[in-house]
This record gives structure tokens, sequence and C-alpha cells, in this order.
């Protein structure tokens, strides 16, 4: 065998250690640019969560104002079959729906995305959602069905005829329940002896919880609870199984040997019970503040109407006495809550928002001229479509937010 020149053989050794060299530089110079890259990526990362949250996040979703939106409305009545007839103002000729629906909620400083029902049935997917409160949670909860009919139509469990009552749905592609729980004051009711309808006065037990809701809401996921404008109505108030005095009712000391209390007491007092009713739910309770009406002129039982056809300014309005008294109530109860279990509830405030929507409420179009309902002119529930539609483009926000 021929032998390779000894010279050859060190230029080969000295090719093959520079070869190795230069690999070895291009790999340590790529791993330490990896790793310069890592480490940027981290501290980049650590700056982000360690810095003030963003405008959005420190926004306040329930100061703002209500602006001109051309957008076609989420739903129609002709697209949703689920609207009661006493808020289906588009079949009863309400005049100037189009401006009606020719608005949108603008919190100031920040935007408030569009209602995505596809995101929001992703997001409770195999959960369930109960609405408890009176007839003004069941307003809110078919204006979230409305929109959910986009993408899935609900199923009801159990169908019932009534109004006043419990009422259960089921959207099967996506093992969703959402549910209203109709209880008007939150608390334990029944009407006085000798009552025979919603107008006379009511027995109200302010720390007891209303059966009908607090023995099955720990079964549920999300919790929305509202409730006030029946404390508006006459009641006889009890606590500790005692009178404690009348509320709305004329010759309250005279008649019951018992005194008078501010409806905001009542309101304060049932918003606490309903709390400590959820100590032992483990989901998530949302609080929604009271949606004033806007009777003017009277009330809803001697003439009183609601004329207005455009929502006003925040400078324009503000909470009357009342229902100031209502909300300042509940925040109150809310931030108690919130002292003890702060990561389970969140505040969904719309009375501000809602106080500038006279405009959308049916007045007498939530029926027709030759029937005799319980309203005649109707300025406590919202149109559907309508204002209350904003409700769940907050919720959505709130639920992802938190």
């Amino acid at each position: 065998m021929k032998m390779k020149p000894s010279n050859q053989i060190a230029r080969m050794a000295a090719s093959a250690s520079g070869l190795l060299l230069s690999l070895l530089i291009v790999v340590f110079t790529t791993s330490k640019y990896s790793l310069l890259s890592a480490e940027r990526f981290i501290s980049a990362a650590t700056a982000r969560s360690s810095s003030p949250a963003s405008d959005d996040a420190a926004c306040d979703v329930a100061m703002g104002e209500w602006v001109p939106d051309s957008t076609e409305p989420y739903y129609t009545n002709a697209t949703c079959g689920l609207i009661h007839e006493r808020v289906d103002c588009m079949k009863h000729g309400k005049p100037g729906m189009e401006s009606i629906l020719g608005w949108r909620w603008q919190p100031h400083g920040c935007d408030l995305p569009r209602f995505d029902a596809a995101a929001f049935l992703r997001l409770v997917r195999g959960k369930s959602m109960a609405f408890v409160g009176d007839s003004v949670a069941r307003n809110h909860m078919q204006s979230l069905m409305c929109l959910l009919a986009k993408v899935e139509y609900p199923m009801e469990i159990e169908p019932r005829g009534c109004v006043h009552c419990t009422r259960k749905y089921h959207y099967r592609e996506h093992d969703f329940t959402v549910c209203v729980f109709w209880t008007p004051f939150l608390v334990r009711w029944n009407l006085t002896h000798g009552g025979q309808s919603f107008i006379d006065p009511h027995n109200v037990y302010l720390d007891e919880a209303d059966p009908e809701w607090s023995g099955d809401i720990t079964g549920y996921d999300y919790a929305v609870l509202s409730g006030a404008k029946w404390f508006t109505r006459p009641t006889m108030l009890y606590e500790g199984g005692r009178i404690l005095g009348c509320a709305n009712m004329d010759g309250c000391e005279a008649a019951h040997n018992a005194t008078d209390v501010a409806p905001d007491y009542a309101v304060r007092t049932s918003f606490r019970t309903a709390l400590r009713a959820l100590a032992g739910f483990r989901g998530r309770v949302v609080v929604r503040t009271v949606a004033p009406p806007h009777y003017e002129n009277g009330k809803w039982y001697d003439g009183g109407n609601c004329m207005r056809t455009r929502p006003m300014r925040s400078n324009e309005t503000s909470l009357p006495e009342t229902e100031a008294a209502f909300h300042a109530a509940q925040v109150e109860e809310f931030r108690a809550a919130v002292a003890e279990s702060p990561a389970r509830f969140v505040l969904m405030d719309v009375s501000e928002m809602m106080q500038m929507r006279a405009d959308g409420h049916p007045r007498q179009y939530g029926h027709w001229p030759h029937e005799k309902v319980g309203f005649g002119i109707d300025c406590v529930h919202w149109c559907l479509p309508g204002p209350v539609d904003a409700w769940n483009e907050l919720l959505l926000h709130l639920l992802l937010s938190g």
C-alpha cells in the first residue's frame, strides 16, 4: 500500500480541525443567540405581566354614552321566536324602531366588543347559567337566547306556558343550560291575607332566601342576580319571624301597628340575604344593578308613559332618587360580598347606561290595543331587540375578563 506524505496528512488534519472549529463556532453562536432570544422573550413577557393593566382592562364599562351605530341589529322577531309577546315591539308596531336600534353603548376610554355568539357558547360549553330575579331578568335571558340563536337554537326543558315561573332551556350541541328563576323579591314572599293580584300588598321575609331558587342554584356554574323594582310595591316586611314594618303603604302604623320602612332598606337586606345564600355556590356570581323604569307624568297604574324617541346623554339625566338609593344598596352589598370572596363575584352595573334609554321600552306596543294586560303602558321592560342586548355584550366582556 502506498503511504501518503506526512505533509499531506498534516494539511488534512489541519483542514479537519478548522472545519470542526468552524462547526463549534456556529453551534456556539447559534446556541448563544437562541439563549439571548429566549431571555429577551422571557424578560418581555415578565415586563408585560408586571406592567399596569391595559386601558381596556382598566376601563369602567358602566360609564359612557350611547353613540350612533349603523350596523344591522343582531336579530329581529323574524329570526328569533323566543321573544315574549309583551316585549315584541316590532310585532306590535312601535314607531321609530329603526331609530331605537341605531345606537350602541360606548364606554369612556375603551371599546365594548360586539357580542360574539360562537365565542359565548365556547365559553359556556358543558356549563349552566341561571338568571335569578323578576321579569326583567327574564327579559335579559331572552335577549341572550336571541343573540345565541345565530349559532344554535335551544329546546325548552319541561315546557311550561306560565310567565311568572321558572323556565329552563338546553343547547344540545354545546351542552349548555340556561334558566330563569322567577323570584320578584329574591327572598320568600306571598300575598297578604285577602290579596288576589300582584297590585295587592305582599308579605316579604327579608332574612329568608326564596326557596324557588335557593335550593337549586348550587347545580349551576353561573348565577346572574338582579331585582329591585318589586320593592316599589306595597309590602309588609318581616325579619326574624316578626313584622318589621311596611313600605309603600298608607296608614301602616294605624292598620298594622308597624312603622314605615324605606324601600331601599328592603332592597339592601334582600340582596344581603341572597348573597349569603350563595355562600356555598362554587361558580361565578354576576350582580346586575337596577335598570330604572321611565314613567313620566304618572306611574304604571295611573297614566304614566315614556314617550321619548332617542337616547339621552349622560349630562341630560341622572338616576331618580328611588333608583339611586336602590343602586347604592346593591353596590354596597356587592362590595361586602367581594370582601369575603373576591374571586367569585363580578358587578354588572347597567343603571346609568339604562337611565339614558327611556326610548327603549314597549310602552303600549307590547300588546294589541284591544287586549287588557297588567302593564297597559310598559316603561319597565325592554323591547327585543333593543338596548337590553348591550347587557349581554357586557356579560360576555365581564366573563372573559374574569
